[in-house]
C-alpha cells in the first residue's frame, strides 16, 4: 500500500485530521506522529510536495491538498 492510500485511509477512518465547517485538516505534526515508520526525509516531503498550487482550484492525482498555515493543511473535498 502507498503512503497516498495510507494517507486517504486514515483520513477516512478518522485516524488522522480533524474536521472543520470547511473540510478536513491534517497538521504536519499529527501526519509525523501517524507516520512514524515512514522515514523522515518523505514525511517532510509529502504534504508539500501533494499541495495544490495557489490560484488553482482543482485536485489532480498528485496534488490534493491545500496549505492554510505553515504546516497545516486542507485536503480537497473529492480526494475522500
Amino acid at each position: 500500500m502507498t503512503l497516498k492510500q495510507r494517507f486517504r485511509a486514515a483520513l477516512i477512518s478518522g485516524e488522522l485530521g480533524y474536521v472543520d465547517d470547511h473540510g478536513i485538516v491534517v497538521t504536519l505534526k499529527a501526519f509525523k506522529a501517524y507516520f512514524s515508520d515512514v522515514p523522515s526525509d518523505y514525511q517532510l516531503s509529502f504534504l508539500p510536495a501533494a499541495t495544490i498550487e495557489p490560484g488553482r482550484v482543482e485536485m489532480t492525482s498528485t496534488k490534493f491538498l491545500y496549505r492554510i498555515a505553515k504546516g497545516v493543511y486542507r485536503v480537497h473535498g473529492d480526494f475522500i
